[in-house]
């Protein structure tokens, strides 16, 4: 299952805009990645998505939604499972 990080800044936004779009990125199924902020890059994570497109067609329905311009960044999250498994392979041969 892919992962991804959207970070999401919304501009000329007050603490409430930012409630709003908590609530929005939620209704999207993208969640709050740490501690809610009020302004600023805000980080959200999702796993329910299968493409990054997905992602990014959620991110700008919510932001959208709150009324204010924004500017955002999706990125795929690397496994690091898979990652760290393939280095601890390589590693003992």
């Amino acid at each position: 299952m892919n992962t991804f990080t959207a970070r999401v800044e919304l501009h000329s936004a007050s603490p409430i805009d930012y409630n709003n779009l908590y609530m929005e990125m939620q209704q999207e199924s993208l969640v709050a990645a740490g501690p809610k902020a009020e302004g600023g890059n805000v980080e959200f994570k999702s796993k329910d998505k299968s493409s990054i497109n997905e992602v990014i067609d959620a991110v700008v329905r919510a932001a959208s939604k709150t009324g204010k311009k924004f500017s955002f960044t999706v990125m795929k999250d690397k496994n690091l499972d898979k990652l760290e498994s393939r280095m601890r392979y390589h590693l003992q041969h």
